[in-house]
């Protein structure tokens, strides 16, 4: 049989170069027969159709999180119309088309009903201004260390003094290190100051006051003035007595750990078993970061996996020794109920944190298959933990760990799948060697695929991506799973009966291997590359086509790389600021006619001015980027002007005369001035110490014959979050 070589060109022939109209004439073909690769890929992937439910459901909640008000409480009742239409569809037996439409409709209405009810039944005070210091009353419910020693209390509140319009039932505060220990259940007295929940510090940046009432906290506040501990008011409630004493359990094994570990490595142990990271180091920290192993230190799906499935396998092969048990019963199911009870205590151990409670969730689901006799590791199971996941805590749509995790599973199970189609079984058993090298050339492909699809999502809310993350997970990974891991898992075993050092000692060895590996990672040239805020359209193609690539099986599942490349194209098109003002006025920056960033930052505005810089794509230290930079900021005592752009001359104001000297010359004023101030015409934009009190950071892009400007309060719209929708 000729090839198809042979039949394109004869013997002696050259081939003929492709033109323009070979081009045009493959185009019009390939669009020619979309309809009917499409056609066959929706009926050979029917069985998989389900797998889209918690994708839709994620639609529906990414549109009511989009929304710049918050949808009548009658909206609750979308998803149920939508799901009465779908139902009544089939039974009519309509168009197969308009089922599949009313399908996908009812997907999109139950995500954003299950959101809008979330929303409704959070019943949370938000405070609505700063306070002064205030004597608070109230009930320890968790602590955990902070940076620089201080301690961070979440406080039931019980009443304070002044009394306040409106008292946040939960806060959390920072309190200074000296003050007697606090302990879970404890009540307290304490003099702080309470702020609202934190604004985003540009329009656009993560939301941390959203996360804040979504947790249940209504007010944040500090403290310098010592803790008394007063005696109860009231009797605590079951619940609050048994949050009590899995916190102290909890604190408990902490200071176990750190007894027996050195000081460097026990509070890694502590994040690994108990979930507590406030006393690790910021050299530490930072190393795992730039290396891309900081998932690594919050416990995650990684690590209820490993303590679930650790527990499943060494039952399992505890059981099979023992030929009474293992010849008339079902060991498998036995050792999975077992592992579902092990995964909930370490559930509590680790403080029930959100994404513990997905991971424990995910574990479950894996783990119910087992007694069920499925497969523990399929696309059905994830999606059935992302649903009820979604169900329960709609906001975890929009959480990095929800969304990174849930792409580094899909994607692995994705390509499982497709490698188990294609390889082909070993006729001979493997020896020790070969069965070595898979291990390691598994534990790659692992990192490498988790790496590659979470990879977007790092870049997009961290602003930063780690260039050796594969190599150093590759490394690292088998060390977690092999020696760290375990060993913690025996030495919580071992614990109540005191014999908790050997294990914790094998699990230091792998500590330090860890950090060693870390830290010459981190090391390497680029280790880290900055990167600039990417238009959420971009984000949402790319993960739209990650999820059609990974979800289908049929060949039409490689339309997904049109819309990742897509999505890569749109990345360039974001539009950076040309101004940046804090909300406090404390930050100022413009950009120069070269695209670089210059601050007028104080100390209080450092915070602001990181992410800023971050969100850039600018790798540079806040203390490299000030005002006396060439090309910069030009002050007096009495204000600073810029060109922004290299053209459009900016005035910040800090008195009176710098508005009549230098008012009418500029395009736009930044008047920080407080008290009287001169009229001030002569500028198109104006910005005011009361316009950014209502506003919030603003930002601001030079546009031809105008300036456009918008603010943190348009971009968050009128939500309960930002306490403008109680």
């Amino acid at each position: 049989m000729r090839s198809r070589l042979s039949e394109a060109a004869k013997p002696g022939e050259m081939l003929r170069p492709w033109d323009w109209r070979d081009v045009v004439r493959w185009a019009v073909t390939f669009v020619a027969g979309l309809p009917r690769a499409i056609a066959e890929g929706w009926r050979a992937d029917a069985a998989r159709r389900v797998l889209f439910v918690p994708v839709l459901m994620g639609g529906g909640i990414g549109g009511y999180f989009a929304l710049p008000f918050e949808p009548p409480a009658w909206t609750v009742g979308a998803g149920v119309v939508a799901g009465l239409v779908w139902l009544l569809a089939r039974r009519l037996d309509v168009h197969a088309g308009v089922v599949s439409t009313a399908a996908i409709v009812t997907g999109v209405c139950a995500g954003f009903s299950l959101a809008v009810l979330r929303a409704q039944t959070n019943d949370i005070v938000v405070l609505a201004s700063e306070t002064r210091m205030l004597t608070i009353t109230g009930r320890v419910a968790r602590l955990e260390p902070a940076e620089r020693g201080r301690t961070r209390v979440w406080l039931d509140v019980e009443s304070t003094r002044p009394v306040l319009r409106q008292t946040p039932h939960r806060i959390r505060i920072s309190i200074n290190k000296k003050t007697e220990a606090l302990s879970p259940g404890d009540w307290i007295e304490v003099r702080a100051t309470l702020k609202p929940l934190p604004a985003p510090v540009a329009p656009g940046s993560y939301d941390f006051g959203r996360k804040l009432w979504f947790d249940g906290i209504g007010a944040v506040g500090f403290s310098l003035a010592p803790v008394v501990k007063i005696a109860s008011p009231r009797e605590d409630t079951f619940g609050e007595a048994a949050d009590s004493a899995v916190q102290d359990v909890r604190r408990a094994v902490s200071e176990r750990i750190l007894a027996a570990m050195s000081p460097r490595t026990g509070p890694i142990a502590a994040a690994f078993l108990t979930g507590e990271r406030g006393l690790i180091s910021d050299e530490d920290n930072a190393a795992m970061r730039d290396s891309s192993l900081a998932h690594l230190l919050s416990i995650s799906g990684l690590h209820m996996a490993l303590a679930g499935f650790g527990f499943f396998m060494a039952l399992r092969l505890i059981f099979a020794m023992i030929p009474a048990i293992v010849l008339n019963y079902s060991v498998k199911k036995w050792a999975a109920a077992a592992a579902i009870a092990a995964s909930f205590a370490y559930l509590l151990l680790s403080g029930a944190s959100v994404p513990t409670q997905r991971a424990f969730v995910m574990i479950t689901v894996a783990l119910v298959a087992i007694l069920f006799d499925r497969s523990a590791l399929n696309m059905r199971s994830v999606a059935v933990a992302a649903i009820l996941i979604l169900a329960v805590t709609p906001e975890a749509w929009i959480d990095p760990s929800f969304q990174m995790s849930f792409a580094a599973v899909v994607a692995l199970i994705a390509a499982y799948e497709w490698w188990n189609e294609r390889r082909i079984g070993d006729v001979e058993p493997r020896g020790v060697v070969r069965t070595a090298w898979g291990m390691l050339l598994g534990a790659a492909a692992t990192s490498f695929i988790a790496g590659l699809a979470s990879a977007p999502l790092a870049a997009f809310h961290f602003n930063r991506f780690a260039d050796y993350g594969v190599a150093a997970n590759v490394m690292v990974t088998p060390i977690v799973s092999f020696l760290i891991m375990p060993a913690g898992v025996f030495a919580l075993l071992l614990m109540p009966f005191g014999l908790e050092a050997i294990p914790l000692a094998a699990m230091e060895v792998g500590l330090d291997a860890m950090l060693w590996v870390a830290h010459w990672v981190a090391s390497w040239p680029g280790a880290t590359v900055a990167v600039g805020a990417w238009p959420i359209e971009g984000l949402l193609l790319i993960v739209a086509g990650g999820l059609w690539l990974a979800i289908w099986m049929a060949k039409w599942r490689w339309f997904g790389l049109v819309a990742v490349a897509v999505g890569l194209a749109v990345l360039p098109t974001a539009r950076v600021p040309d101004v940046l003002i804090a909300a406090d006025g404390d930050n100022v920056a413009f950009r120069d006619a070269d695209g670089a960033l210059h601050l007028l930052s104080s100390r209080r505005g450092r915070f602001d001015a990181e992410i800023w810089l971050r969100r850039d794509g600018d790798s540079r230290e806040v203390s490299a980027v000030t005002k006396d930079d060439d090309g910069g900021f030009a002050c007096d005592e009495v204000g600073c002007v810029a060109h922004v752009g290299g053209r459009s001359p900016l005035l910040v104001a800090f008195n009176a005369e710098a508005l009549v000297e230098d008012c009418s010359r500029v395009a736009v004023v930044i008047d920080l001035a407080r008290g009287w101030r001169p009229p001030c015409d002569g500028p198109r934009v104006l910005i005011t110490r009361g316009l950014l009190r209502r506003e919030g950071a603003i930002e601001m892009r030079l546009e031809d014959g105008g300036v456009a400007w918008t603010s943190v309060a348009r971009e968050r719209g009128a939500r309960p979050w930002a306490g403008s929708a109680q």
